[in-house]
């Protein structure tokens, strides 16, 4: 007599269209009290009971948190009818062959155990508490190779799999933003590009798509947990509460913005000093940013932007280029030399001159054959560079000191904050990084967390330190009362310049 047996889980609405989305590629994310972890097991759960020899992985960032949130709950959740569990591979191995792999990964190096693994199903619960480079090198591993000749037809177009659960905020966040929240609304399927098969051109890329969690939609969740939120910060609560991906936790620079920073493209005074700076990378992206220091200048309004005020002194980030692939913290591979000219083109093309350039330390170093430093001097000898300051802690603060500026005396005797570092719209990928850069988790002094893609905030602050904003008190009374006396002048003679 065959026996039934029961499985305890009844998928909810928004769990059941994560079960039955034809996508291969999810996120599942937002709200905290959502049931994604719960969802995302049993997601496991199911595969390896409809395709008898599947190998399915579950991952989080720690084995305290993998044990409390699955391997526990998994023991109670599953009769010992379907299989048994492995407590030396942390593995339910079940009657048909499957398997369910429970396994962490703390630290980027954790990724090279799973260097040669045939990962059929993988799941990532809080995803965004890991690395940008962890994540993508699991999903490297996320293929079928010879267990595709296995998998009964109905299932063929929907394996690989990879499903990824996170609250917004960590690490991780810009990569999942940028991969699923940012190219389609939610609950749209759409091809990611990104993945496509390069050697392929026809290959579209995986089917995608993001399911935001929400605390209603679990029936489950006390009425009054999204009241528990009220006493943390705004950013993590919006986060955790609602789910919203624009919420950055631990932003490293709360005061940088749009409305305050940013400027419409435009060309500055030749009489202006010029600079460039280059962050330095192959296997990761190359930064190089082109600065112009303001002698005091209105700039006009245009292309949406209001007309800003340029403070003597200002620094203005006016151009860059980016020696990316296309993919979040991944670099294009330039030869020195390549990177040399494109550096050398790109200022004739616009008619520049530098007045100094700032290089990455990095490219002085040198083992055998010549430094990155020496390539650029042999490809064109105007790129002679100074050594950027590398102590992270003073270089955080000139960023944010710079951003947040001083005041400006109006004539009504009203002030407006002037910041006095402005980048440009058309700088795309300061704006697409920067903003989202979180605090180094140990050492919050120091700024941005190195393991993000940081390479525009490198050079940026590398450049800042070559002009350094220091005003003593002194300096400040002696600048206000010049302000003061200059508005007051204008007052009584309009055509009056100093």
């Amino acid at each position: 007599m065959t026996k039934t047996i029961v499985l305890p889980y009844e998928p909810q609405p928004r769990q059941k269209l994560l079960h039955e989305t034809p996508a291969r590629l999810i996120l599942y994310g937002g709200a905290a009290g959502g049931g994604k972890s719960h969802a995302l097991r049993w997601d496991l759960i199911e595969w390896c009971l409809w395709v008898p020899g599947i190998e399915c992985y579950l991952f989080r960032k720690t084995f305290p948190d993998l044990e409390a949130n699955h391997i526990r709950p998994l023991r109670l959740e599953l009769p010992i009818e379907l299989g048994e569990w492995q407590e030396t591979r942390k593995r339910f191995h079940f009657a048909n062959g499957s398997g369910l792999n429970f396994a962490y990964c703390e630290r980027d190096t954790d990724v090279d155990h799973y260097q040669g693994r045939e990962i059929h199903v993988l799941a990532i619960d809080e995803a965004a508490q890991m690395s940008p480079f962890a994540l993508s090198y699991l999903y490297a591993r996320n293929r079928l190779g010879g267990f595709r000749a296995s998998i009964p037809e109905r299932y063929q177009h929907l394996l690989p799999r990879c499903v990824l659960s996170s609250n917004p905020g960590g690490p991780g966040h810009t990569w999942l933003k940028e991969i699923f929240i940012e190219p389609a609304t939610a609950e749209k399927l759409f091809h990611s590009k990104q993945f496509a098969n390069p050697s392929d051109p026809a290959d579209p890329g995986p089917l995608t798509v993001y399911i935001p969690a929400k605390m209603q939609d679990n029936v489950y969740l006390d009425a009054a947990y999204a009241g528990q939120f009220a006493g943390l910060p705004e950013e993590l609560a919006r986060a955790l509460r609602d789910g919203d991906w624009d919420a950055v936790v631990g932003r490293a620079f709360q005061t940088l913005s749009r409305e305050r920073h940013m400027l419409r493209p435009f060309t500055p005074p030749k009489h202006w000093t010029h600079f460039m700076c280059i962050d330095w990378g192959m296997a990761v992206p190359f930064s190089v940013g082109w600065y112009a220091v303001s002698d005091g200048a209105e700039l006009a309004a245009a292309e949406g932007l209001p007309a800003r005020w340029l403070p003597e002194g200002a620094i203005i980030r006016y151009n860059e280029w980016y020696g990316w692939n296309g993919k979040a913290n991944t670099g294009c591979r330039q030869a020195p030399q390549v990177v040399a000219r494109g550096i050398i083109e790109r200022e004739e093309a616009r008619g520049e001159v530098m007045d100094f350039r700032i290089g990455d330390t990095e490219m002085w170093a040198q083992k055998t054959g010549p430094s990155v430093q020496e390539w650029f001097l042999n490809t064109d000898p105007r790129l002679v560079m100074q050594h950027s300051e590398k102590d992270r802690k003073r270089n955080y603060q000139e960023v944010m000191a710079r951003l947040a500026g001083n005041p400006r005396y109006m004539a009504n005797g009203k002030t407006e904050e002037d910041p006095m570092f402005f980048i440009t719209s058309n700088c795309t990928h300061f704006w697409r990084s920067v903003p989202s850069l979180t605090l180094d988790e140990n050492e919050p002094d120091k700024g941005p967390n190195t393991k993000l893609e940081d390479h525009c905030y490198d050079e940026v602050a590398y450049s800042l330190r070559s002009q350094p904003y220091i005003t003593t008190l002194q300096d400040r009374q002696i600048r206000e009362y010049e302000e003061i006396r200059r508005v007051q002048r204008k007052q009584i003679d309009p055509y009056a310049s100093q």
